[in-house]
């Protein structure tokens, strides 16, 4: 028997209606939501006189707000938990003071002192706007300037104490990654059902279980850091001459082999890398990253499984949002042929990766 808040492959709420981007146009469309006392009132801003949806981004709700003098970053988080987004402020608070040579996000007080407030629509908390442009992921100036940042970022994170991760992800396989997904052979049979035309659900049952007992050897071999986990181009943020200016997004910061930055880095920030005529993006990246923290032996030839870990991990996330109604299937489905893509590649590069990505 199903949950009641688990959609059907035909039936439940329809993600147009509770997904991000409706929640968004609810409130763009009703200012009284924005300026009532849990919102923007909650800062003591003036009236705002521009709002507007900012680009990219799927899993919050994220708005600029011109208000007086200065811009904001209103985000209303529909993932986290208050405890979550506690450790996750504490940790940005951290960050500001590690000397990096580019901006994080600054959560800003309340009056009363807190970080975040509750709405009808989720905690939303209010970010300084940080001036620039998103990162171009079709130069690679660009590609290898963001390797760069991330690993200037990781060596800030790893003298950080463990105890400030907002979460542990070894703690959280696949199967305890969402929490709507808890079984993953359950998922699986349900995927087969909405997408029976895909081979993206064998591919996720067949690697699934033997991936994540590789990922935790890893676990007890490989170092261990907090990880930013979410790097993409769409989450650096550069000045006129494509240096970055700012790196945004910790929302699943956490502890993990310290490797998985890198692996993330590449997967996202470097799209379509597997791909022959992509691999000059993926090598400028990794170039940039390997340029501040060199690979040991045992985290180059982890880089396949990661990979592999990666894609399933999105792939149950998606799923379980899914799930809740906050997804399309159509989202799941291309991320089911994206494993099933990637799979064959790795088959094929396994043996050479990341090598052949220095190698370019």
């Amino acid at each position: 028997m199903e949950p009641r808040d688990r959609p059907s492959a035909t039936t439940g709420p329809d993600p147009a209606d509770r997904g991000t981007a409706a929640i968004a146009r609810r409130l763009l469309t009703d200012g009284r939501r924005l300026t009532g006392a849990r919102l923007l009132d909650a800062w003591r801003l003036p009236s705002p006189t521009d709002v507007r949806r900012a680009d990219g981004g799927t899993n919050n709700v994220v708005l600029i707000v011109d208000a007086g003098d200065s811009s904001y970053v209103l985000r209303i988080y529909q993932n986290l938990s208050q405890k979550r987004i506690a450790a996750e402020h504490r940790l940005l608070d951290a960050l500001a003071g590690a000397g990096l040579p580019f901006a994080v996000p600054q959560p800003i007080p309340t009056p009363e002192g807190r970080t975040y407030v509750e709405t009808p629509d989720g905690f939303a908390a209010l970010f300084r706007y940080l001036p620039g442009r998103t990162a171009d992921g079709d130069s690679l100036a660009e590609l290898e300037y963001a390797g760069e940042a991330l690993a200037l970022l990781g060596l800030a994170l790893a003298e950080l104490p463990a105890a400030l991760a907002p979460i542990d992800w070894r703690m959280h396989p696949l199967d305890r990654m969402h929490p709507a997904v808890t079984d993953l052979d359950d998922l699986a049979a349900e995927l087969a059902r909405a997408v029976p035309e895909t081979d993206g659900v064998e591919w996720l049952r067949r690697h699934a279980g033997p991936t994540a007992g590789r990922y935790a050897e890893l676990c007890r071999t490989l170092p261990v850091r907090i990880v930013h986990g979410d790097f993409a181009m769409s989450n650096l943020v550069v000045d006129d001459d494509g240096r970055p200016a700012a790196i945004l997004d910790f929302e699943i910061a956490g502890l993990d082999v310290a490797v998985n930055e890198v692996v993330t880095g590449v997967a996202q920030a470097a799209g379509g890398w597997w791909s022959a005529d992509e691999g000059q993006r993926a090598s400028a990246f990794y170039r940039g990253f390997v340029r501040h923290i060199p690979l040991t032996s045992g985290e180059r030839a982890a880089f396949p499984d990661l990979v592999r870990l990666r894609v399933l991990g999105t792939i149950v996330w998606r799923a379980g949002r899914w799930r809740l109604g906050q997804s399309h299937l159509d989202e799941v489905r291309l991320r089911l042929a994206t494993g099933v893509h990637i799979g064959r590649w790795l088959d094929a590069h396994a043996a050479t990766l990341p090598d052949d990505l220095a190698a370019l």
